[in-house]
C-alpha cells in the first residue's frame, strides 16, 4: 500500500505520518503529495474545467430555445394577419372595379348603364367610395329638364318630388365627414349647387316657400 508522503513548503522536510499536518521541523502545513491526493485534484480541476466549458453550451442553448420561440411566434402572428390582408386587398380590387364601371358608363355617356349601376343595382355598388359622385352626375343628366317640363305644366307635385331630390343630395354634403369619405368631382359639385339655386328660386317663384322648407327641415 503506498506511504501518504506530506512535504513542508517550508523547509522541505517530509514526513511519512499521514496523521501528521504540520511539519516537526518549521512548524508549517504540510503538502500531500500521495497519488491519492493528487487524482482527487485533477478529478477536482476536471470537472471545474468540464463546467466551465459546458457554461457557454448552456447559454447557447436557451439562446437558440428562445430565438426559436419569437419565430414560431411571429410567423404565427403574420400567419393569422395573412387572411386580413387578403381580404383587405380583395376588397379594394372589389371598390375599384365597381368605380370603374361608373367612371366609364359616365365618360361615354351611357346613362342607362349608369342608371343602372346606380339604381337598379344600388346595394352592390353603394360599396364604391365614388358612388354619390356618379349618382349626383346622373341626377344632373336626368331630373333638371323634368323639373322644367313639370313647371311648364303647373305640375307642383312633380316640381317638388324633383326639388327634394336634389335638394337632398346637395344637403348631404354639408357634412364634412361626407368629403372624407366619398370622392368627390368639382364640377359636378359646382353643378348640382347652381341647379338647387335655380330650382330654389322657381319654387320660390311660384310661392312653394313653404313647401320646400318643409322638404328640407
Amino acid at each position: 500500500m503506498e506511504q501518504k508522503m506530506r512535504i513542508c513548503p517550508g523547509c522541505g522536510a517530509g514526513a511519512a505520518d499521514a496523521r501528521t499536518a504540520f511539519c516537526p521541523y518549521c512548524g508549517r502545513e504540510l503538502v500531500d503529495l500521495s497519488r491519492e491526493n493528487t487524482d482527487r485534484k485533477i478529478r477536482e480541476v476536471k470537472r471545474a474545467q468540464s463546467e466551465t466549458m459546458s457554461a457557454p453550451k448552456k447559454v447557447g442553448l436557451v439562446v437558440v430555445v428562445t430565438l426559436l420561440v419569437l419565430f414560431l411566434l411571429l410567423a404565427f402572428a403574420v400567419f393569422l394577419n395573412i387572411p386580413e390582408e387578403m381580404n383587405a386587398a380583395g376588397t379594394q380590387r372589389e371598390m375599384d372595379r365597381l368605380s370603374g364601371d361608373m367612371q366609364k358608363a359616365y365618360e361615354k355617356e351611357e346613362w342607362d348603364k349608369l342608371e343602372q349601376y346606380l339604381i337598379d343595382e344600388c346595394e352592390v355598388y353603394l360599396e364604391s367610395p365614388d358612388y354619390f359622385l356618379y349618382r349626383t352626375a346622373w341626377f344632373l343628366h336626368t331630373y333638371p329638364s323634368l323639373f322644367d317640363e313639370a313647371y311648364q305644366a303647373h305640375d307642383t307635385e312633380e316640381m317638388l318630388f324633383i326639388y327634394e331630390i336634389m335638394a337632398e343630395d346637395y344637403d348631404m354634403r354639408a357634412d364634412d365627414i361626407f368629403f372624407s369619405v366619398y370622392g368627390t368631382d368639382e364640377e359636378i359639385e359646382a353643378a348640382l349647387a347652381k341647379e338647387v339655386e335655380r330650382e330654389t328660386e322657381i319654387m320660390m317663384e311660384e310661392g312653394l316657400e313653404d313647401e320646400m322648407y318643409k322638404l328640407r327641415r
